[in-house]
């Protein structure tokens, strides 16, 4: 007998965020509190919503959150004034919830809940971002994305708490004539009631003669029709998505398979689920072919006439639903959750990764943000980039995030440290790379190296694991062994360099600021001339270079290894810092160099 199918999409939502509470609401553009909203998550987990008295609903799709976080102070002065009216100026910042959504990494929207006490805040931030990690509900079937349109309609109510039939044709018009719309509404019972605001009667009494007939066109016109909410059932409501979007290709199908009947046997529907649905690939043992008995219960679960149940048959329109269904996923259940192997390599990955990361625009004269960083570590991405450089003006002695000198504004490097650190494993707990292109002086870099192990404390890898030494023929550490350490990835001098400079560094206390061109010459002497075994170095680029579409292979300033044997892995430290000594956080990660008949395949894997 084949198993019955299980697939457990929903979320757990937490019973306070499920009765809801009592917040102040206002956002960036506001002038003023939006007072007692009453904030709820709705059952499936699909939506945020809130009612305020004698306003419109206001829903927000969980799908387009990206996190709930403490905030600071209101910029606004008269909403910090009211706020502090209502409550302990102290605790504002703990009180406030501060939500970002938006469809893309760069449009973002924020809005803040101001809770009565600490405790209601942070509940509600940490069931959200809880809720925030179920990526299951992505791979739902056609009929949970209904109930999820269907949902949004009935949370999408107007000040008198009833559904505008405006947003119902506006849910289906496209591409179908809103006449048409709106007769399957009328076919179903679904018409509305008509409304008049009371604005619109508001006529002074000197005018009522003079302005009849304009008066009356006016009053046709704001007429409004609404439906309650309890008379769009989901039933009702796949009626009428069967009615203006009906499946002509399945109604075909159906036609072929009952031999032009109005059902469906139980030996044609067992057929059919054997030979045609069946996916050949699944084991027999784990996914048994089906037989009468499961059909039978599939009859049972989507039937709706108990006639065709007791019979053993299957009407087109439950044969639809159950092809809609979450028996049908749209991706193999043993995709869904992480099934490659975490345990090879680091190189052995294809790893999500962002190029030019601060900007949120474009590359000359554009904006640059350390907020960007938040968001694109929320969406998965494990490898971001950071452009430093030595600080100007204002913000001289100082490193800072840019883009050279495309004229795009400046983020401190501090502060973007402080958004990897808060985000960077909110979603996963896979390693997060930092790519460093450092154009910073030495002082700089010894300021980037104490930010790095000051910010990120135990999270920063900081040197080499004792069962993972840095050395040719030694494998990278995998994924699951680094789970949840950031890695610095960067240039690094030569070995005998970076040595002097240690020493200096130690004896002195100090860092020359002498361009390296020079000290190449004299601390390698003869090496230079004499080849080397392990790879071969030569004097660095130039500062003012931008490395964006530059290979460390092409940059004679990195020193690389060859390994002999073609089928180990061999693991290239990468250094902390191009230009400066092993002061700064010791390497973090590789860059290794394989052979392509190497013995350990690479499994191509993203996480």
């Amino acid at each position: 007998m084949a198993k019955e199918f299980q697939f457990n999409w929903r979320p757990t939502i937490p019973p306070s965020l499920l009765q809801g509470a009592t917040f102040d609401r206002y956002d960036d553009e506001s002038t003023c509190l939006d007072l007692n909203a009453n904030v709820r998550i709705d059952e499936y987990g699909f939506f945020l919503y809130w009612l305020v008295e004698g306003k419109d609903a206001t829903v927000i799709d969980m799908g387009q959150i990206w996190e709930a976080r403490p905030a600071g102070m209101p910029k606004d002065g008269r909403i910090l004034f009211e706020l502090e009216q209502r409550g302990a100026r102290e605790t504002i910042e703990e009180r406030t919830i501060w939500i970002t959504h938006g469809q893309d990494l760069v449009n973002i929207q924020s809005f803040y809940l101001v809770a009565d006490s600490v405790d209601v805040a942070k509940t509600w931030r940490n069931g959200i971002n809880e809720i925030l990690k179920n990526s299951r509900i992505r791979h739902v079937c056609p009929t949970t994305h209904l109930l999820r349109y269907w949902k949004w309609l009935t949370l999408s109510v107007n000040e008198r708490r009833k559904i505008p039939i405006k947003l119902i044709i506006k849910t289906f018009s496209s591409g179908k004539p809103e006449k048409m719309v709106q007769k399957c509404l009328n076919d179903l019972g679904l018409g509305g009631d008509k409304y008049t605001p009371a604005r619109a009667m508001n006529i002074s009494m000197g005018k009522k003669i003079r302005n009849f007939y304009k008066c009356s066109r006016n009053r046709r016109r704001k007429e409004r029709e609404e439906l309650d909410v309890d008379a769009l059932t989901f039933d009702k409501f796949l009626k009428l998505y069967n009615k203006i979007c009906p499946r002509t290709e399945v109604t075909e199908l159906f036609v072929k398979l009952s031999g032009q009947k109005e059902y469906l046997t139980k030996d044609r529907l067992i057929n059919f689920l054997n030979e045609e649905q069946r996916d050949p690939r699944l084991n027999e043992i784990l996914f048994p072919f089906f037989d009468s008995n499961r059909v039978q219960q599939l009859i049972a679960k989507y039937e709706t006439d108990n006639n065709y149940i007791e019979n053993g048959k299957m009407s087109g329109e439950s044969f639809l639903r159950f092809l809609m269904s979450d028996e049908n996923p749209p991706v193999f259940l043993d995709r869904i959750e992480l099934y490659q192997d975490m345990d090879q390599p680091l190189c052995h990955y294809y790893i999500n990764s962002s190029h030019n990361t601060y900007l949120t625009g474009r590359q000359y004269g554009g904006k640059s943000s350390s907020e960007i960083y938040r968001q694109v570590l929320l969406s998965g991405c494990r490898c971001i980039e950071l452009d430093c450089w030595d600080g100007t003006g204002d913000n001289k002695g100082e490193p800072i995030i840019t883009h050279g000198k495309a004229m795009c504004t400046d983020v401190f490097f501090k502060d973007v440290l402080l958004q990897i650190r808060d985000t960077a494993f909110a979603r996963s707990d896979f390693p997060v790379i930092l790519s460093f292109e450092n154009h910073c002086s030495k002082s700089n870099q010894h300021k980037m190296a104490k930010y790095c192990m000051e910010i990120f404390g135990e999270m920063l890898l900081s040197k080499p694991f004792d069962d993972y030494a840095l050395e040719p023929g030694v494998p990278l550490p995998s994924p699951n062994r680094l789970r949840r350490k950031i890695l610095i990835k960067n240039k690094r001098l030569k070995a005998d360099i970076e040595r002097h400079q240690l020493e200096q560094f130690l004896r002195e206390g100090k860092l020359d600021e002498e361009d390296e061109v020079n000290e190449t010459p004299e601390l390698v002497g003869e090496e230079l001339a004499s080849p080397r075994t392990e790879g071969t170095s030569s004097t660095p680029a130039d500062d003012d270079d931008d490395d964006d579409d530059t290979s460390d292979d092409d940059d004679p300033s990195v020193e690389t290894s060859m390994n002999v044997n073609q089928h180990d892995v061999l693991a290239v430290p990468l250094p902390v810092s191009e230009r400066s000594s092993r002061v700064a956080a010791k390497l973090t990660t590789s860059s290794p160099t394989s052979s392509s008949s190497s013995s350990l395949r690479s499994p191509n894997m993203v996480y």
